[in-house]
């Protein structure tokens, strides 16, 4: 992927993210207003004013409305990789009931820019196959792979 590619493929995440983070809290907005004028289920307990807060939060999370508090962009060369074995949890036998601990490589990439240190840390793929100490990339905020630049 190039980094055009991937600047186009943020804006349409960003722009989703948004939308959806927006349609969510009017959601939320219209029950919790609901709830509140036509049931007494708020009176009958203040514990139940956590039910919008954590729709609220399951919004925040699942629109992912939190990576706009990053930097949009952050380029820089790779000072530091490290792999190590990671458990991936629980992989099926053949049998239903038989279950073992499964393992992946993670990768952790320190990237360097001059100004600012940054970690990344993601599952051993193809992708990161390329990058070496010394590898300019290139980290987007909605997309979850570095970005090498050639």
């Amino acid at each position: 992927m190039t980094i055009n590619e991937a600047k186009k493929l943020q804006k349409e995440r960003e722009k989703k993210a948004f939308i959806g983070f927006c349609l969510s809290i009017l959601f939320i907005a219209f029950g919790t207003f609901m709830l509140h004028e036509f049931t007494p289920v708020f009176e009958i307990s203040s514990g139940f004013y956590l039910i919008p807060i954590g729709l609220l939060a399951l919004a925040v999370k699942n629109t992912k409305i939190y990576l706009f508090l990053t930097a949009r962009e952050f380029s820089g060369k790779v000072v530091r990789l490290d792999v190590y074995p990671v458990k991936t949890g629980n992989i099926k036998g053949e049998h239903t009931y038989e279950t073992r601990q499964g393992e992946a490589l993670e990768v952790a990439i320190y990237i360097d820019n001059g100004k600012r240190t940054k970690l990344k840390e993601m599952y051993a793929s193809p992708l990161t196959y390329g990058i070496t100490v010394g590898t300019e990339i290139t980290l987007l905020r909605f997309i979850d792979q570095p970005i090498i630049i050639e």
